[in-house]
């Protein structure tokens, strides 16, 4: 038998981020190359008696079907967290995704015609490359220094790319250099996307667990013209295994966000979204992020302190250890 696959169907059936995950996952091994949280910060007993909850209490609503946009009430649980960073929405800009990638690849299928440019970091995350390749993306990218995007060059490659549908960027530790853009260079990237008249998909799942240094806001924040997409997730503050992220963006976006999804999965496991938005109710999830943040915290300086002591030297200067 021939398989006739389409061009969005990888040539190779190599599989990078499931070996990278495979590894990465495994007990033996501490492992960089993958962003797995630290499985034992999952709050277990607090996400099982939530669940219990949610069954003696709603059960039956939880198990069925629901809408494709997400569970009210937990999109009003992320109206409260986008305010507290300093972007005011409603439940009418958010909906609910099965994790970011999704997000990203709803976005793609959303914007990208074959040979339609999307401009990224150089180099950024590798699936997002994945998915914009497989809906027949050019791919542009900008190089990056120490405060993020390089503006000049992020102009020049917009000017001479006028089929640009959006900027994709991670401005919160970046995948994978760990850069976090300067909020000048946030300001300047929306004055460049109003300029050409492009959108931004700003991917931000590693925002909140900054523990050092301060707060930046967010590339939507400084947006007075809708075209940031905002996405985010809770795979990084409670646990990856609930694959449940969301998008912010402009209602009448929200509503294509909605039909796209509806054709893809019906909706995000509703069950899962009821005990997410019944955890946030019952717990502090801003208490749960700095248990988190304080043990990164003391693991980032175990983890510098042994490359200082045991690294070779020409390394440890090489990358100003």
């Amino acid at each position: 038998m021939t398989y006739q696959f389409s061009d969005r169907v990888p040539e190779s059936d190599e599989d990078p981020v499931g070996n990278i995950l495979k590894v990465a996952g495994s007990p033996d091994v501490i492992s960089f190359a993958g962003g797995l949280p630290a499985p034992e910060l999952f709050p277990v007993a607090q996400l099982k008696k939530v669940t219990d909850e949610v069954y003696d209490e709603s059960g039956r609503q939880a198990l069925q079907y629901s809408t494709a946009i997400g569970y009210p009430q937990l999109r009003e649980q992320i109206v409260k967290r986008m305010d507290h960073q300093g972007v005011k929405t409603t439940i009418d800009n958010i909906m609910i995704s099965t994790g970011s990638q999704q997000s990203i690849d709803l976005t793609a299928k959303m914007f990208v015609n074959p040979g339609d440019t999307v401009i990224v970091e150089k180099p950024t995350y590798l699936c997002a490359l994945d998915v914009f390749r497989s809906y027949g993306a050019h791919i542009v990218g900008v190089d990056m220094d120490e405060n993020g995007m390089k503006i000049d060059q992020l102009e020049k490659a917009v000017a001479e790319n006028p089929n640009t549908k959006f900027i994709y960027t991670i401005p919160n530790f970046q995948n994978p250099t760990g850069r976090t853009m300067s909020a000048d260079r946030r300001e300047r990237m929306i004055e460049i996307a109003d300029n050409y008249d492009i959108m931004i998909v700003e991917d931000d799942p590693y925002g909140a667990i900054r523990f050092a240094g301060d707060d930046i806001e967010p590339i939507k924040f400084y947006d007075d013209h809708e075209r940031v997409i905002y996405l985010s997730t809770f795979s990084k503050i409670l646990a990856p295994g609930l694959r449940l992220g969301w998008i912010v963006a402009e209602k009448s976006l929200i509503k294509k966000f909605t039909l796209m999804k509806q054709s893809a999965d019906v909706h995000s496991d509703n069950l899962t979204q009821h005990i997410v938005a019944k955890f946030m109710s019952e717990y502090d999830i801003d208490d749960h992020i700095d248990k988190i943040k304080q043990v990164y915290r003391k693991r980032e300086r175990v983890m510098m302190n042994a490359i200082e002591a045991f690294f070779p030297k020409k390394l440890s200067k090489i990358y100003d250890f």
